[in-house]
């Protein structure tokens, strides 16, 4: 959950409708949309008939899975203890959303008992290195990719035993995302436009400068996953 402030995007030869351009760049641009597509397309390079799991369901987490289901996977599972955000989920492309305090067993044991073996690719978008073991332990062994998205607040070491990746996982960090800005912002213009990634829905509150401090209420209280904070003119 994040606060934006509106802003105008560069102008895309093609698509002069500002409007539908802004949105893009205010959502995915110049937030975390982006960062989760292009963990999917550049950094996992997910494959077609795919099995994920994704560790946190806020902005990130979500367009994680959109990146995924436009790549094919067949199997999205989210992981979150929030139930609204799970309820949230379930329009973003996901096959199907766990709430990890429901259960009694490890959470790494159930992604592996569910998924015959483990997922073929997690992703960590929470932001808590203290998750890292559990989200590698949610890969199969052999050639299971675990991408780390979230930003640290604390703690910023991580540990994690030896063994999982001598079993052959792999791990990999996503803070560039991969995307080169100049020729692929096009690209998400195009697939906005055409209604193949969402955008709308993860901006659920517009609301006036003056109501920043309402803005931050509602984040708080879990109640969205973005409020544009526009600028008086």
């Amino acid at each position: 959950m994040s606060l934006l402030l509106a802003m105008r995007s560069p102008r895309v030869d093609g698509h002069e409708d500002m409007d539908d351009v802004d949105d893009l760049a205010n959502e995915f641009s110049y937030g975390q949309g982006k960062k989760g597509l292009g963990a999917a397309w550049n950094v996992a390079n997910v494959t077609k008939g795919s099995t994920m799991v994704i560790f946190g369901l806020e902005t990130v987490g979500l367009s994680v899975a959109q990146g995924e289901k436009l790549r094919g996977a067949s199997r999205i599972i989210g992981m979150d203890k929030n139930p609204q955000k799970c309820e949230k989920a379930k329009a973003f492309g996901f096959t199907e959303v766990v709430d990890p305090s429901s259960y009694q067993e490890p959470i790494a044991q159930v992604i592996k008992r569910i998924t015959d073996g483990g997922a073929d690719f997690s992703f960590e978008c929470v932001g808590d290195t203290n998750m890292i073991t559990t989200v590698l332990q949610s890969c199969c062994d052999g050639w299971g990719l675990t991408v780390t998205l979230g930003v640290p607040k604390v703690k910023p070491e991580m540990s994690a035993h030896y063994g999982l990746f001598l079993m052959g996982r792999t791990l990999k960090g996503s803070l560039f995302r991969g995307w080169k800005p100049k020729s692929d912002l096009s690209l998400l213009v195009e697939k906005y436009v055409n209604k193949e990634i969402q955008i709308d829905d993860y901006i659920k509150h517009n609301l006036p400068f003056d109501d920043i401090n309402n803005a931050f209420d509602l984040i708080k209280e879990g109640k969205c996953l973005h409020c544009v904070i526009h600028m008086p003119r």
